[in-house]
């Protein structure tokens, strides 16, 4: 799927409105068309061209870091090798050194999926902090806005899905480490003819004998020529002679061994935790600013082909004033519209019994939800003008108004209402229909 995609889009705008003084064109004709002004702003290299370039870098990041692990694992193996006179090589120390730290790393990563398996952190893990870290100064290197790098991060790792994506890294960078390292192996049994040996003191020779057909299992069943008993027991450290077909079985079960429980592992797992991944992402519910956006052009489409009478909703209000403020009395029919009651604490005054609906607007839930289920139909927001509008207030109106079209602030005013003007001033900036109502006979 070509990048950026139209959900990586949408991430951005929604990130930037709420972030930044960024804002998507009111007059496009539609979602897709407004997404068009990440392209166009700023003039000099737009928020998607430096979105586009962080994800370039993130995608070089994984890329290094895998090609650092084809580097180790390519050189792991030449020391375990370096015989000298001898010509003599420990089978299961190479295992050791091929497959130890590899099934230990597996057991851990196992063992933190199950624990965590119920939780939802935020943790990134240590190879994700490092791309991240990486991304961030390659970032501010290249003068990145810093809202852009945010948001890039944001979308590349939300938190429900991070462990996918640091097991991917994972299992991806282990499994070029293997890969690598099984080539290695290969080049070297097929320029160097060598003895495998095994010693060992604590285990006895049927112990080890059994150990050794227990690891042969798997191999077995693609008919692969593997040692037997009697190559077991012949090439134990203090025996001189191995035949050329003890040294084929051995190099084939070195081989096979290596690639079927360390290489074959790690692609399975790299494949699912990758698709977990991209799943984990694909049902991400949409952020309340997505929501906003989406409702906000199809709202525009909907007008736009389906308005039955252009002049229905104008009764309900009055002209307005050079100031956006409507001072002369709601009409009766808007008693019986949407109503909502923001942060408010008397009880619901009795005119609003005939109301289609009376919500409140108390709480940040009550608020995103009101902002995520706009309506077409007129909706009125009644203020208390005794209570001082603060910052977050202006957040909630300014968001609304892009969420509904046919919005009216209605300004409650009791006899000592001290802050009327401050309420006008802010339906003035956030562009929405004011009017004081003093009260309803």
């Amino acid at each position: 799927m070509t990048f950026p995609t139209f959900k990586a889009k949408l991430a951005l705008a929604a990130w930037l409105e709420t972030h930044t003084e960024f804002r998507l064109s009111t007059h496009a004709s539609d979602l897709t068309s407004a997404l068009k002004e990440l392209e166009a702003s700023p003039k000099s290299t737009s928020y998607l061209a430096q979105f586009t370039q962080l994800k370039r870098y993130f995608n070089r990041g994984i890329l290094g870091l895998l090609i650092v692990s084809l580097l180790l694992g390519f050189m792991a193996v030449p020391p375990a090798f370096a015989t000298g006179q001898s010509n003599q090589v420990n089978i299961f120390w190479l295992f050791i050194i091929l497959l130890g730290f590899h099934a230990l790393n597996f057991v851990v990563w196992f063992v933190t999926m199950i624990a965590t398996m119920k939780q939802h952190t935020e943790s990134k893990g240590i190879l994700l902090n490092l791309l991240i870290f990486l991304n961030r100064k390659i970032s501010k290197h290249s003068h990145i806005n810093t809202d852009v790098s945010a948001a890039y991060i944001h979308w590349q790792c939300p938190a429900h899905s991070n462990k996918w994506l640091i097991s991917s890294l994972s299992h991806g960078a282990w499994g070029c480490y293997l890969l690598a390292g099984w080539a290695m192996t290969l080049l070297l049994l097929l320029t160097n003819q060598v003895n495998f040996v095994w010693e060992t003191t604590l285990l006895s020779d049927d112990a080890f004998i059994q150990l050794t057909q227990t690891l042969s299992a798997i191999p077995q069943w693609f008919g692969i020529a593997l040692p037997n008993q009697l190559d077991i027991l012949a090439s134990r450290v203090d025996l001189i002679s191995q035949t050329a077909a003890t040294r084929q079985h051995w190099a084939n079960f070195l081989l096979a061994s290596i690639f079927i429980y360390g290489v074959l592992p790690r692609l399975i797992f790299t494949a699912i935790c990758l698709g977990m991944y991209h799943f984990k992402r694909s049902i991400q519910p949409l952020s309340t600013q997505e929501k906003i956006i989406q409702n906000r052009y199809r709202q525009q489409e909907s007008q736009s082909r389906n308005i039955l009478d252009a002049d229905h909703h104008k009764a309900s209000r009055s002209p307005m004033n050079s100031d956006g403020t409507n001072n002369d009395t709601l009409a009766n029919s808007a008693f019986s519209q949407h109503w909502a009651l923001f942060e408010w604490s008397h009880a619901k005054p009795d005119y609003l019994n005939t109301a289609r609906s009376v919500s409140l607007l108390n709480s940040r839930e009550e608020q995103d939800q009101f902002l995520a289920s706009s309506k077409e139909e007129p909706i009125y927001i009644l203020v208390n003008a005794e209570q001082s509008p603060d910052r977050g207030t202006r957040r909630f109106f300014t968001q609304a108004s892009k969420a509904y079209s046919t919005l009216t602030m209605v300004i409650a005013e009791q006899g000592k209402a001290k802050f009327i003007e401050d309420w006008q001033r802010l339906a003035k900036e956030a562009h929405i229909y004011s009017t004081q109502l003093k009260h309803k006979d």
